[in-house]
């Protein structure tokens, strides 16, 4: 009598595989699978008579192999799709082919790849093409710290997969490329408008590149142009937030775990070089005071965005501090800031992360810009916050580039407009004031020549 306390268990019948290949005189193309998803239970590529999406391999007599994806799950079409490209390998069906229906243009991906090409073959920097060029186009590469992170701007590539989803024809190419795409690309950014300007200009010289190698017919534009707002876009901490800051320093706890070792004299040298050295987080997570600081009290380091030199002398109180920065788990001795088992992206979010935590407890939340908005405290405000006081204490903006390490004096100018303005108003204060007591000693020695009315008429006025 059959046990009926067991269960039953159907066996999984793998049809053979059904191997799918077409050949002539003039090539050979193959239908198959490239690989099987949703737990489909037919393992090889031959195995065909399955929902799983399948590909196509061609080669035409005399040439190499390709593979393309047939863009459907159904064997049939893609058997269909086969015979159409198997019969485009006759010299006159292909010829026939490129005159009632020419040869789509080349693939924005492959565009961008020989663009880069050229870019590398100019000596671009490669910080500059990873940081500034290849972010505008580039789909968003997910890192296990941006995790629920949503992205400010999204590349080109990542804004037409999302819009490809609901096209009939989707943009894949250059010569698909329109102004009207553009700008409702640039609709969904959220970045400032300084932000904004660099990637329509990133995006028109990739376009106008395309252009001139005959990728597509006519340049697509932005429709409107970019208005920038003069002004600062971080903003500063003023002294009465700076020593709120130094005072939260003494007092911070953490609520979820013990402190690292020498947690507080590792958050005070970082806010020192910031504040008192002029250096961005990412300058500070790769400075040695062996290297970058001299025995006379002056440090030099190289920018990590500009390449350029920058020079700033230290109070030796400040400097005696950076020499003798105590370690915590994990940190490199040589580069005390910076951690042995994290790269510098990693180490920079680690500081700026402890740093808006102190302004928290500091109670400084939001920062006003020069530009009118509101931004969380940052690090960079540490490097704003010296150079206004540089300037704002009379520094030569010829100098004040330097301790920056600007290229040029306009970049320094343009950065700090209000308050190279405001310093050009005390000038003139100054000089109205001095033009005012040469007027009266003016005006006093004509007296004592005898003649008073002209020292009534300069008091006067």
């Amino acid at each position: 009598m059959k046990d009926r306390s067991q269960p039953e268990y159907k066996k999984i019948v793998i049809p053979a595989p059904s191997r799918f290949e077409l050949s002539n005189q003039f090539g050979t193309v193959r239908v198959y699978t490239r690989r099987h998803i949703n737990g489909c239970q037919l393992p090889t590529a031959d195995h065909n008579h399955c929902s799983c999406p399948k590909w196509i391999y061609a080669k035409a007599r005399g040439a190499h192999w390709t593979q393309k994806a047939a863009n459907t799950p159904s064997f049939a079409e893609a058997c269909d799709m086969a015979q159409k490209i198997l019969r485009g390998f006759d010299p006159e069906i292909s010829q026939a082919r490129a005159i009632t229906a020419p040869a789509p243009g080349i693939s924005l991906e492959d565009a961008l790849t020989r663009y880069y090409a050229v870019l590398g073959s100019r000596k671009l920097a490669a910080d500059y093409l990873g940081g500034s060029i290849t972010p505008v186009f580039d789909r968003r590469k997910a890192r296990p710290h941006d995790r629920g992170r949503r992205a400010v701007n999204l590349p080109l590539l990542d804004y037409l997969d999302t819009l490809n989803r609901s096209l009939a024809d989707p943009v894949k190419r250059v010569d698909q490329i329109t102004g009207g795409l553009l700008d409702d690309w640039a609709a969904t950014w959220e970045t400032n408008d300084l932000t904004s300007k660099l990637w329509r200009t990133v995006a028109t010289s990739f376009f106008r590149w395309t252009v001139q190698r005959g990728y597509a017919q006519k340049l697509p534009t932005f429709g409107e142009k970019m208005r920038v707002k003069a002004g600062n876009r971080c903003g500063y901490f003023t002294d009465d937030q700076m020593q709120k800051i130094r005072a939260a320093l003494v007092f911070y706890r953490s609520r979820t775990r013990p402190l690292p070792d020498n947690y507080a004299e590792r958050l005070a040298a970082m806010i020192a070089l910031g504040r008192w050295a002029g250096m961005a987080i990412a300058d500070i997570v790769c400075f040695s005071p062996q290297v970058n600081l001299s025995p006379n009290n002056v440090l030099t380091y190289r920018r990590h965005k500009s390449q350029q030199m920058a020079v700033v002398l230290l109070d030796p109180a400040i400097a005696a501090r950076l020499r003798s920065i105590p370690p915590e788990a994990g940190s490199m001795p040589e580069q005390p800031l910076r951690f042995a088992d994290r790269t510098e992206d990693r180490s920079r979010g680690i500081w700026r992360d402890r740093f808006q935590k102190l302004c928290d407890l500091a109670g400084i939340g939001e920062i006003e810009t020069e530009i009118g908005t509101r931004r969380r405290a940052h690090p960079h405000m540490l490097r704003d916050t010296f150079a206004i006081d540089a300037i704002t204490r009379g520094v030569s903006l010829e100098n004040v580039a330097k301790m920056l390490g600007h290229a040029t004096v306009e970049m320094t100018q343009r950065a700090y407009l209000f308050w190279v303005a405001k310093r050009l108003d005390y000038c003139i204060e100054d000089q109205r004031a001095a033009l005012a007591r040469v007027q009266i000693a003016a005006a006093v020695e004509t007296t004592n020549r005898g003649d008073g009315s002209a020292l009534r008429r300069t008091l006067v006025h």
